[in-house]
């Protein structure tokens, strides 16, 4: 699939904010500014430079600057090394003085996440930072890239379903694949198997790749973090398939919910109140709507139903570039709950309902947000399959 972004635009909207806002010099540690605004995903840690002027620059680790300079669009692509003279901060600092930044504004990204490659300034580097430009301002700009990245454009969203369709295929060949006595380790392999073949670059979780749950470990109390493990997948069990494809840097995330053999009267009512709820969060994200009035119709919805309790109290995350799966989060609280909703925002839908001892249901699906409510790029149903193994 060609797709060619205007990186340029891109690197102009976030120079506007600049401007509005007095900032002389952005540094830019965050895996999603890296790389929405150099278009090369950089896993070590690595600082985009971006001036008033014009200029846009980033430097990474030396092992991997080749890589980096050969996928990116950028000219000016740095390689460093923690040796003095060629230290990643200490080249940042001399470029900044050189280009006479260093009594002006900087804008940096500082905030604070449960993901630990989320890419916030350390307080080690942000005293460095002032020690050796100390008549600088430093100011928090981590803003301006969620800003500008928020609403998708058409090739991003094209990207974004070419992910979803692979994250269907996997899907597919997993439930294929299933049979009584299967791992949950072998179901994330053939998962993964299947996303590879397809052209899926990168497994971008926290959890490092596919999460597979059954039984007992789907019904963890309000948990939605599930490691494939050695667990046999057992007749009379639901079991949880979590998939997370990259393409072209920009990523998906899909949850199906199966059950092997037939669903006591219990659990088949967990599974109807479950298709409920995301029914009720997909028409939800909806174009004009605040996202505390998203998560305040699904917490009607579990009221009515009795599974309030048993839901975890977030209800999606955003997604595009890799890194992009903070902002915004469907979650009433004041970070995000009045953030008005727009079209082609792409927003993972996601509803984690663990009942002990009956099981646990998880929703993941990227959803454009339209003027009449959410567009799934997935195809996968929602509703749980069941399986006579």
């Amino acid at each position: 699939m060609k797709i060619n972004h205007n990186y340029q635009k891109r690197v102009d909207k976030v120079r506007e904010l600049m401007k509005a806002e007095g900032i002389d010099v952005f540094l830019g540690t965050r895996g999603k500014s890296i790389t929405y605004l150099a278009g090369a995903y950089a896993p070590w840690r690595s600082v985009v430079i971006m001036d008033k002027n014009g200029f846009i620059s980033l430097n990474t680790c030396f092992l991997d600057s080749e890589r980096v300079k050969d996928e990116s669009w950028l000219d000016n692509v740095s390689g460093c090394v923690p040796i003095p003279g060629f230290d990643m901060w200490e080249v940042t600092v001399d470029w900044i003085k050189k280009n006479g930044f260093d009594k002006g504004t900087i804008g940096i990204e500082l905030g604070q996440s449960a993901r630990i490659m989320s890419g916030f300034l350390w307080a080690t580097e942000l005293q460095y930072l002032q020690e050796n430009l100390p008549k600088a301002k430093f100011v928090n700009a981590v803003s301006l890239v969620d800003r500008v990245s928020y609403v998708k454009d058409s090739e991003e969203i094209k990207l974004l379903r070419q992910a979803a369709a692979m994250a269907d295929a996997a899907q597919e060949r997993v439930k294929e694949a299933l049979y009584i006595g299967i791992r949950e380790a072998e179901i994330a392999g053939i998962a993964e198997m299947e996303l590879r073949r397809l052209g899926s670059e990168f497994h971008w979780p926290v959890t490092g790749s596919t999460e597979i749950a059954s039984g007992y470990r789907t019904y963890y109390t309000l948990g939605g973090c599930t490691p494939a493990s050695e667990k046999i997948v057992q007749r009379r069990e639901s079991l949880l398939v979590d998939v997370h494809p990259t393409y072209q840097n920009y990523c998906s995330d899909l949850s199906h919910n199966y059950f092997i053999g037939k669903p006591s009267p219990e659990q088949e009512k967990l599974a109807d109140a479950y298709l409920q709820t995301c029914e009720t969060l997909v028409s939800a994200l909806k174009a004009g709507s605040k996202i505390g009035e998203v998560a305040q119709k699904v917490n009607n919805v579990l009221d009515k139903n009795g599974y309030r309790p048993y839901t975890l109290p977030a209800y999606g995350h955003a997604i595009g570039v890799i890194g992009h799966e903070w902002y915004p989060t469907i979650l009433d609280n004041n970070e995000f709950r009045d953030i008005v909703l727009e079209e082609n925002v792409v927003e993972i839908a996601a509803i984690v309902m663990n009942v002990p001892g009956v099981g646990g249901m998880r929703l993941e699906c990227p959803v454009r947000v339209t003027a009449t409510g959410g567009e799934e790029l997935c195809k996968t149903p929602l509703k749980m399959t069941v399986l006579d193994l």
